[in-house]
């Protein structure tokens, strides 16, 4: 649990771990050509290769 300070209140935030919606939690993004054919394979870059995401509850 991370604990923030804003002025003179205390601010408590619980993080959650969601699966990514890019790359439906697979780590990496394919980029297609037009004819649909695979060309190259990247980390996605919301979720840094990791497949899932950090939110604030």
């Amino acid at each position: 649990m991370q604990i923030n300070t804003k002025g003179d209140r205390l601010l408590s935030t619980t993080l959650s771990t969601k699966t990514c919606r890019h790359c439906e939690g697979k780590g990496y993004i394919s980029i297609r050509d037009c004819s649909g054919e695979i060309q190259r394979e990247e980390n996605c870059a919301f979720c840094n290769g990791s497949g899932k995401i950090e939110i604030e509850i």
